[in-house]
């Protein structure tokens, strides 16, 4: 579906509501997600694989009023010297277990982090405060 928003006429759209200023985030438990998005960073001396999961529950939907619920995973990243992925014990577990999620973590088979995409799984949402909001964080995956 293409989108109706213009760039040239939104600076003079005018409305009469106030916006929202909370929102309600994804619900705590078990969901069935898709991965959506993945986007590799660095932050200060971490490198960080984050992962966009789509929630497409209709009662998340209803729920959060989100079209398309998602929320991120941030997957911490072991580098080897060479930039590439660290292997060895206690390298890369969160990876892994998110690789073992769905079926993608077998020695001699080429992988790379762009297979996870589309991929599906079921993630354990839990909520923190965050400046007086709840935030929805994902803090585990396994295999449907």
């Amino acid at each position: 579906m293409a989108s109706v928003f213009n760039p040239d006429t939104f600076l003079n759209i005018e409305t009469t509501e106030a916006n929202e200023t909370t929102y309600t985030p994804i619900p705590e438990g078990e969901h069935v997600a898709v991965i959506k998005e993945i986007k590799p960073r660095v932050a200060k001396d971490a490198t960080i694989l984050d992962v966009y999961w789509g929630v497409d529950e209709p009662e998340i939907i209803e729920v959060t009023g989100m079209k398309s619920p998602i929320i991120r995973q941030t997957v911490f990243l072991d580098i080897s010297e060479n930039g590439g992925l660290a292997v060895g014990k206690g390298k890369n577990v969160q990876l892994g277990k998110l690789r073992e999620a769905v079926g993608q973590n077998q020695n001699g088979k080429k992988w790379s982090p762009a297979d996870l995409l589309g991929q599906v799984a079921k993630i354990k949402v839990v909520h923190r405060m965050y400046e007086n909001e709840p935030q929805a964080d994902v803090k585990g995956v396994t295999a449907v």
